[in-house]
């Protein structure tokens, strides 16, 4: 069934990764040849979503490079030295929690990331030279002066470029910078399908072996797929009380309600007994962690 449904998802995002870029016709240099976009280099984002989102999970030392990559389309490159001047803009990630909060897209709400947990380039522009086509603009990020309770995000913008044109879609992009949880890394895992409802009249048990954790957010931490079963992913929040909380997504957040749960933050292993679909599936994972 998962695979079933993943592919048709990417077909459907892949429909709208064809109508990217800019809007309307394509603008062309006076030789006649296509002019160049300007962009961001970002994840394709879909028509609904104000920005594009890149996540980097940071380890916990004293200062971490961003590279902000800016691309100039085109075959032949940029046709002379293209100057491209960035700038940080914390509207960017106010707006997209703003979204995500209304469209329950996210259990954490980003915040703009102080200024004195950065360090930005001595000029705020870079160069694309002739005939090349990316360029980079260098963040230093100090992931030991992060509140690691909150959901920290940087927005980038392209405020301008002396050749092409400015991509309508991808000049400005927001960069998630969630701090590694310790529960990143390797599982096995074990999962439980309880029968009733829509999914059958007797359990059904699986294993599946190297399952990844990778840290999203503060304390937050996501699995491909949910249950193995259906397409999307779960995130899950191993909390200090030693409780778990399950978030899987296919689709759209599906409404979940936790029947029980433990962890052991010493082994790290953690199990979670949940339903979701106004309790017509009912699941049981049990996480054993086996490397990073």
């Amino acid at each position: 069934m998962k695979r079933y449904i993943q592919y048709y998802l990417l077909t459907i995002v892949s429909l709208f990764g064809l109508s990217s870029c800019l809007d309307g016709d394509p603008v062309f240099e006076p030789d006649g040849g296509p002019m160049g976009i300007v962009e961001i280099s970002l994840p394709a984002r879909q028509t609904a979503t104000p920005y594009s989102v890149k996540a980097t999970t940071l380890e916990v030392v004293d200062e971490i490079l961003l590279p902000v990559e800016i691309n100039y389309t085109g075959f032949n490159g940029a046709p002379s030295d293209v100057q491209v001047t960035l700038a940080i803009d914390n509207n960017i990630v106010s707006e997209y929690a703003e979204y995500s909060r209304i469209n329950k897209s996210g259990d954490s709400i980003l915040v703009p990331l102080p200024s004195g947990n950065y360090e930005l380039p001595s000029s705020n522009t870079v160069i694309i030279p002739k005939g090349e086509k990316k360029a980079t603009y260098t963040i230093k990020l100090k992931p030991k002066t992060f509140d690691v309770t909150k959901a920290y995000a940087l927005g980038v913008k392209i405020q301008g470029a002396t050749g092409g044109t400015v991509s309508g879609n991808y000049a400005a992009g927001v960069y998630t910078l969630p701090v590694k949880s310790p529960w990143q890394g390797t599982y096995n895992v074990h999962y439980r399908w309880y029968a009733g409802g829509g999914f059958g009249t007797a359990d059904e048990e699986y294993d599946e072996a190297g399952v990844k954790l990778t840290t999203v957010g503060p304390g937050i931490v996501e699995a491909q797929y949910v249950g193995y079963w259906f397409s999307g992913s779960t995130q899950y929040t191993v909390k200090t009380d030693n409780t778990v909380t399950a978030a899987p997504y296919s689709g759209g957040v599906l409404a979940t309600t936790i029947v029980s749960s433990n962890a052991d933050w010493t082994a790290l292993t953690f199990r979670v007994r949940y339903s979701f679909l106004s309790g017509r599936y009912e699941l049981e994972e049990t996480y054993v962690r086996t490397g990073d």
